[in-house]
């Protein structure tokens, strides 16, 4: 079947790749392609090669470079304290004018997500209902196109 082109060509030429060339493992990076933009993920766990947990990085624009709408220069935290500890360092130095400090220790990390590939696609596993109740089956949301290998975070300003 053909690849169907939309939005972005370069996230479609890119999309639904193994750049490692190798099984996955714990700590592999995930890029996410949507229309025009990209999110970026790490592997935490591999159950199997088609069971895995992923954690999405916290992406935050590097301040030390000269920037502006339209750049594309971002750094990579693994949690959202460690983005919020460079956002406070960066307001330190005058990089960030007008937001104040947040209390870091105050902060709730992300949980992980499930994701398993059914049916040719990869999705995200639902075990608990909006109330957290826990579900008799599990359910299943299609995720969007990944590869993995690559940590590529892109966001389109003209949107």
């Amino acid at each position: 079947m053909a690849k169907k082109w939309y939005g972005n060509i370069g996230n479609r030429i890119e999309e639904g790749h193994n750049y490692t060339k190798e099984p996955l493992k714990e700590g592999v990076d995930v890029t996410m392609y949507y229309w025009s933009d990209r999110t970026c993920y790490y592997i935490t766990k591999v159950v199997d090669q088609k069971h895995i947990f992923v954690h999405r990085y916290e992406v935050c624009a590097d301040h030390s470079k000269p920037g502006g709408m339209g750049h594309q220069d971002w750094l990579y935290f693994k949690t959202i304290k460690e983005e919020r500890q460079y956002i406070n360092d960066c307001i330190d130095k005058g990089l960030i004018k007008g937001l104040e400090k947040e209390d870091i220790d105050s902060i709730k990390e992300n949980s992980d997500e499930e994701w398993v590939f059914r049916y040719n696609h990869w999705c995200q596993v639902f075990r608990k209902d909006m109330l957290g109740n826990t579900l008799e089956k599990p359910n299943y949301y299609k995720l969007q196109p990944v590869s993995f290998g690559v940590r590529n975070y892109y966001y389109d300003w003209e949107f």
